[in-house]
C-alpha cells in the first residue's frame, strides 16, 4: 500500500516502478515517505494533532509555539492548506535518521523535519519552516507571484518554484547524504514563518472571494467545471471547454486515472471583472495540477499537467520565450 501511495505523490526511482526488488537506500525512502503520507493526511484536517503525535515533545512544542497566530481556536486554515497542497520529499537517509519535507508550490513554503529513530518509531527532533526564497537561497522580496499571478501564467510560476526548490533539495540531502538542518537554520523563525503566512493568508482571502454572494457566478462556474474534470468524458470535456487546445490536453484527460480525476477540489481561485481563473488536484496525489481559465465572453479554457514534469516543462517555456 505504501508503494502505491508513493507512486501518486513521490518521485519514485525507476527501478522501484518497475518492480525490481529496492535496495536499502530505496527502502529508507519509502519507509520515510510512507510515514509522511500518513503525517500529511492527518495534518490537513487537524495539523496540530498531527504534529503532536509525530514530533518529540520538545520540537512539537517549538512548533506549536512557532505556528499558534495561524489558528483560529483548534482549526488552522493556513497550515490545513499547506498540507493539503504540499508534495512529500524524502532524502539524506540512513538506519538512524533523515530529511522528510513538506513542500507546497502553491504557497511556495517548505517545512523540513529531521527524523531519528528506527521504521515507525521514527519521530522528527528538529524542524525548518521557510519561504521557497530562502530555501532556494533567493532574496525574499514579499512576492505574491505564486498567488496572484501577474506576469506569467499561474502553471509557469508553479513549475519555476518546484523544479527550483526540487533542485535544491536533492543537491543539499542526497540520499546518502548527511541528515543536517544547522544550515538552512535562519536568525529569526518567526519573521521567517510570517513571510510564510502573507501567502497562506492571501490564498485563504481569495478562498473566501470566491465563496462571497458577490462571486456566486463564479462558484457556480468553478463547480461546474470541477464535474466535467470528475466525470471525464471525452465528448462532454471536448463541448465544454472550447477554447483551442493544440497539444491536445482534453483528450488525454478522458484517459486520466478515475481514482485521482474523481477526487479532485478546488485549491485556488482568482477572479476579477471579466475574467476567472479556477485550479484543483487531489490531495491524495496533488503532483497532478488542472487548471480552468474563464474569459470573459464564458468561454473555458483548461490546462494540466504532473508537477514532476517542472523541470521540462519550465525549460521549455524559457526556451519558447
Amino acid at each position: 500500500m505504501i508503494k502505491k501511495l508513493l507512486l501518486l505523490c513521490l518521485a519514485v526511482p525507476e527501478l522501484l516502478l518497475a518492480g525490481a526488488e529496492p535496495s536499502e537506500a530505496d527502502r529508507l525512502l519509502l519507509e520515510s515517505g510512507g510515514q509522511a503520507l500518513v503525517v500529511r493526511s492527518a495534518a490537513i484536517g487537524n495539523p496540530s494533532a498531527a504534529m503532536d503525535g509525530w514530533l518529540r515533545p520538545q520540537c512539537a512544542e517549538a512548533f506549536k509555539k512557532m505556528t499558534a497566530a495561524s489558528f483560529e481556536g483548534l482549526r488552522s486554515y493556513e497550515l490545513s492548506d499547506f498540507f493539503n497542497t504540499s508534495l512529500i520529499l524524502s532524502g539524506a537517509q540512513s538506519k538512524d535518521n533523515g530529511i522528510t519535507a513538506f513542500y507546497s508550490p502553491w504557497q511556495d513554503a517548505i517545512l523540513l523535519v529531521k527524523t531519528e529513530g528506527n521504521g515507525e518509531k521514527r519521530r522528527g527532533v528538529e524542524f525548518v519552516f521557510l519561504t521557497g526564497e530562502t530555501f532556494r537561497g533567493e532574496k525574499f522580496h514579499d512576492s505574491m507571484d505564486v498567488v496572484t499571478p501577474k506576469k506569467t501564467p499561474l502553471s509557469v510560476q508553479l513549475w519555476k518554484v518546484y523544479s527550483l526548490t526540487l533542485q535544491r533539495f536533492n543537491e543539499k540531502f542526497p540520499v546518502k547524504g548527511k541528515a543536517d538542518l544547522d544550515a538552512l537554520k535562519v536568525s529569526d523563525p518567526a519573521k521567517e514563518y510570517e513571510n510564510i503566512r502573507l501567502r497562506a493568508s492571501a490564498r485563504t482571502i481569495l478562498a473566501k472571494k470566491l465563496l462571497s454572494d458577490a462571486n456566486l457566478v463564479n462558484l457556480a462556474n468553478c463547480l461546474l467545471a470541477r464535474r466535467v474534470l470528475q466525470n471525464g468524458d471525452e465528448a462532454k470535456i471536448q463541448k465544454f471547454f472550447s477554447s483551442p487546445d493544440p497539444v491536445g490536453l482534453r483528450s488525454a484527460l478522458s484517459k486520466f486515472p478515475e481514482t485521482i480525476r474523481k477526487n479532485i477540489e478546488p485549491v485556488f481561485s482568482l477572479t476579477t471583472k471579466d475574467s476567472a481563473l479556477f485550479a484543483y488536484l487531489n490531495p491524495g496525489a496533488p503532483r497532478f495540477v488542472f487548471i480552468v481559465s474563464v474569459d470573459k465572453n464564458n468561454k473555458f479554457s483548461l490546462e494540466w499537467f504532473d508537477l514532476n514534469d517542472s523541470s521540462a516543462l519550465y525549460r521549455a517555456w524559457e526556451a519558447a520565450k
